[in-house]
């Protein structure tokens, strides 16, 4: 069995440990204890180094955390360190979907049925066909209000008999994992977090889509959020020198060129049609 020092401790980043037991020519390394996180729920596995050598991937395989290293470790015992900046990143996206899901239930009844976190965005399903831009931009509003509010963000150990005010039922037994944001939210959960939402940064919605009947939430938090950000404005910037405009004119000024495209393509198609006509 692994003991995984994620679970008290999600900005502990270096550890020794003993090996276990080691596989595919020892590229495939069990530990008595790891802080790596292994992809669960949601959320991509840590990366960094053991005894010196990358870990590619990190997998849960129950009572055992396994670790796929990029070469062969040959050792009783070694020292493992985490990615900070990638670990901080997933811990940022995970603690601010927890504020995000929270919200939409308890503001609109939205209930949020998975959730998925990639390399550059992340994305929670919400048990609903649609929702409004005006219901999204309020839900941003409450969740980036609730992140300046500095809330801590604890982890606790329950029996799932007992455990009450979750916001989603576990089907688990025996001993949860509960992380709660103060006075928000109280959800079962294995994955990494932030101590307060003030280290959440900014919380970005970027849009919705339908799949299979739900409704698919795109959304960014802390540094990622702040570099999208970026990013979408250096692009408005780039339209606008293109109209010799400022970016808040550009709304006007496609709108006004979409309507003379549609003046153009009416007045050719008349013209296509007298042509024909004519011969």
């Amino acid at each position: 069995m692994t003991e995984r020092l994620y679970y008290t401790d999600s900005y502990r980043t270096t550890f020794d440990a003993a090996v276990l037991a080691s596989e595919d020519g020892g590229r495939r390394v069990y530990l008595d204890r790891t802080a790596f996180y292994p992809t669960s729920g949601g959320q991509p596995h840590d990366t960094g180094t053991l005894g010196g050598i990358a870990v590619v991937d990190v997998v849960d395989e129950e009572d055992r955390v396994a670790h796929l290293l990029a070469a062969p470790l040959a050792a009783a015992r070694v020292d493992g360190t985490v990615d900070w900046a990638r670990r901080f990143d997933h811990m940022q996206q995970h603690t601010g979907q927890h504020l995000l899901s929270a919200v939409l239930e308890e503001r609109f009844g939205w209930a949020t049925v998975s959730v998925h976190f990639g390399d550059t965005e992340s994305t929670l399903d919400l048990d609903v066909a649609a929702v409004p831009a005006d219901a999204l931009a309020e839900a941003e509003r409450l969740a980036n209000a609730l992140a300046w509010e500095d809330r801590p963000v604890t982890v606790g150990f329950e029996d799932a008999a007992t455990a009450a005010g979750l916001r989603r039922a576990s089907a688990r037994e025996g001993t949860l994992r509960i992380v709660t944001i103060a006075g928000v939210d109280r959800s079962a959960c294995g994955g990494t977090h932030v101590r307060a939402t003030g280290e959440l940064g900014p919380v970005l919605v970027r849009g919705t889509e339908k799949v299979k009947g739900r409704t698919r939430v795109t959304f960014l938090c802390g540094a990622r959020a702040v570099r999208r950000a970026r990013a979408d404005a250096a692009l408005l910037a780039q339209v606008a020198a293109g109209f010799s405009a400022t970016p808040d004119d550009v709304p006007a000024l496609v709108a006004a060129q979409a309507e003379e495209l549609r003046t153009l393509r009416g007045a050719r198609q008349k013209l296509l049609a007298e042509v024909a006509a004519a011969r």
